[in-house]
């Protein structure tokens, strides 16, 4: 990809893109595997009064002159989590639907990675829904192994 890519720490005023980016990316991604309803039902100002839940600290966004590509939402713990040794998690990332399949989800999943390795931690957990089958190869492609199913 030719266009300078930036990664940078959320704001307040990127809410509104992080949440139209997360509401398209679960109408698009989970059609298949989501119910219709549950989907249509999908709303931008719920995401925003959700989003406003978390740390800003904790979601990066990719950008470039043309506004919010992706996002990623992270949690690190400060005592292992699920039974394991797992320190770190990456709980959501997205990209622009629009955007795929041009590297910003490397790129972005990949600055997540060294983020934690600065932070020394050791190991990472990302929950994937089964079926989404695309998402699940991109994070093979990333290095990811399978760890357990929940559902």
């Amino acid at each position: 990809m030719n266009v300078t890519l930036q990664i940078r720490t959320a704001t307040e005023d990127d809410l509104l893109q992080i949440a139209s980016i997360k509401v398209d990316g679960w109408q698009t991604a989970y059609r298949k595997i989501i119910d219709k309803e549950t989907l249509d039902n999908l709303s931008v100002d719920q995401e925003i009064k959700s989003l406003q839940k978390y740390a800003l600290k904790d979601i990066f966004i990719v950008e470039n002159h043309a506004g919010i590509l992706g996002f990623c939402r992270v949690y690190d713990y400060a005592t292992p989590q699920y039974n394991s040794d797992v320190d770190c998690e990456i709980r959501e990332i997205y990209v622009r639907s629009d955007r795929k399949g041009l590297g910003i989800g490397s790129k972005l999943f990949n600055y997540v990675l060294n983020d934690f390795q600065k932070r020394k931690k050791r190991k990472l957990y990302l929950g994937v829904l089964e079926k989404n089958y695309p998402a699940r190869d991109f994070y093979e492609k990333m290095g990811g192994k399978f760890f357990e199913k929940v559902i």
